[in-house]
């Protein structure tokens, strides 16, 4: 990493305005509120065909497949199957929650969770980097360890 790009990224960390735009923006409200959603009414074990064009096209996971069936169990309590579709099910249901309470919030309170994220700003933004490396990374991984899986490589008549 150059000097410039580490100072970039100390910069982004520190700014203030990001923090509650990467929490509580609209896309985060948007997508906590239709990931909740779509938990509540998705059966915990998934509808029978799946709705992954990515997985279909490819044979690959894409980085989110499982999510919505691992938020569908850990609602229902079924923390062990939650698990098993996406390790990160748990953490994305948290904040999935937190936003969407957040976002219910009276005007003044929600002010003040704002000026709380602001005022703290380096640790809300790298934990938020941490999130997103993780999540990709885990992602991809999870991908590369399926390329090789016989199956996979019968789809394409290798």
């Amino acid at each position: 990493m150059t000097n410039s790009t580490w100072y970039e990224l100390k910069g982004w960390l520190r700014d203030s305005r990001i923090a509650a735009g990467l929490w509580l923006g609209k896309p985060c409200v948007f997508a906590a509120w239709l990931g909740l959603s779509l938990a509540i009414l998705t059966p915990p074990h998934g509808t029978g065909f799946s709705v992954c064009w990515f997985k279909h096209c490819t044979g690959l996971p894409c980085l989110g497949c499982g999510l919505t069936r691992s938020l569908s169990c850990a609602l229902r309590g079924m923390f062990v199957e939650s698990w098993q579709y996406h390790p990160m099910g748990w953490l994305i249901l948290g904040l999935f929650l937190t936003i969407a309470t957040a976002s219910l919030l009276p005007a003044h309170y929600r002010l003040r969770v704002e000026s709380y994220l602001q005022l703290r700003a380096f640790a809300f933004n790298a934990i938020y980097l941490a999130f997103v490396v993780t999540f990709v990374g885990f992602g991809l991984l999870r991908a590369l360890l399926q390329l090789g899986d016989p199956r996979l490589l019968h789809k394409f008549g290798l």
